[in-house]
């Protein structure tokens, strides 16, 4: 059975510090709550919404815990070592980066669920291309980010959806977005992946053949994670973090079109724009804390064509005991 290096590449991660040591447990001055800075991977982009919206309503306050700042942070694999390593206490990491890191050795526990579609991730092709539909592409070669990524997984799962073969599809890496558009424009790729919003920033160039999330409904692309010790060691805490996480969620649900100013304004996007990409996003079911056994099941799919794994040990990787109650999901 092949098994990739807890180095292995994700369209994002998240990472929770204390502003504190993280050394001890919950004690602070009397009547003060924990506070932590957020770190995100894009945290313009749809990744870093729940965080920067459950900070803006107060959500984490509410829950117990305040979170000081969001800034941006490294690849999965980086913070997987970090968070073992107890630098850090948290992490939204891609969830072929935790399951290949925890076959590894690495003492990480699984505390909650995160992105669980793969609304943001678009296939393009030039605008003079043949290819119309995903069903389309079964002579062409995918260009996809980095062996280990979402993007590789979804170069297996979105044909399979669309009823092709995956197996017999040509795909290659193409080491980014950027870099694949020009593969794209070069001839060396008759597809390749572009989020929504560079899809749309690139609407005069580029033309969008489907989102893998027409024929995959649901994937489970992040978890938030701790070391084995911390959240046994901080429950509140990671608690507080869950709950806003979840407070915030169910806001951008309620509230779609405050969500999507709010996101416009972050991330230097026309309000419509925001509005559509969101739409999508709340369609597919975007977030969401509980586990859905779905979207895990398809991870560990994606994971056997990409790993070669036969199997994932969800009940030993997976812990509900610091989520919600009435959101803990079903672990497979």
């Amino acid at each position: 059975m092949r098994s990739r290096s807890i180095y292995r590449t994700g369209l994002a991660a998240l990472v929770v510090l204390p502003l504190a040591a993280c050394g001890g447990g919950e004690e602070t001055a009397e009547g003060e709550i924990p506070s932590v800075t957020v770190s995100v991977t894009h945290p313009e982009d749809l990744y870093g919404l729940p965080w920067e919206v459950a900070r803006e309503q107060g959500f984490f306050e509410d829950a117990g815990v305040q979170v000081e700042e969001i800034i941006p942070s490294e690849g999965g694999g980086t913070t997987l070592q970090n968070v073992v390593s107890g630098q850090l206490p948290f992490g939204e990491v891609a969830t072929g980066a935790i399951v290949s890191g925890f076959n590894e050795g690495a003492p990480v526990r699984v505390i909650g669920g995160g992105i669980q579609s793969v609304a943001d991730v678009s296939w393009v092709t030039l605008p003079n291309s043949d290819i119309e539909s995903l069903e389309d592409t079964a002579d062409a070669i995918w260009g996809f980010t980095n062996p280990g990524s979402v993007t590789e997984a979804m170069s297996f799962l979105t044909p399979e959806g669309a009823g092709l073969d995956p197996t017999a599809i040509d795909r290659t890496a193409t080491g980014g977005t950027g870099a694949g558009i020009a593969l794209l424009e070069a001839g060396e790729v008759d597809l390749t992946y572009a989020s929504p919003r560079v899809a749309i920033e690139n609407a005069d160039t580029l033309k969008v053949v489907g989102s893998s999330s027409d024929v995959v409904p649901l994937y489970q692309q992040t978890m938030i994670i701790s070391s084995r010790d911390y959240a046994e060691e901080n429950p509140e805490t990671a608690k507080a973090v869950l709950q806003g996480y979840s407070d915030a969620v169910q806001w951008i649900t309620d509230n779609p079109e405050e969500a999507a100013e709010f996101w416009a304004g972050l991330a230097d996007l026309e309000v419509d724009a925001a509005q559509g990409i969101l739409d999508d996003a709340l369609a597919a079911d975007h977030w969401g804390v509980a586990y859905n056994p779905e979207a895990l099941e398809a991870a560990e799919k994606a994971l056997a064509y990409t790993d070669d794994l036969d199997e994932v040990n969800w009940d030993e990787l997976l812990t509900d005991e610091f989520l919600p109650e009435g959101e803990k999901g079903t672990i497979p």
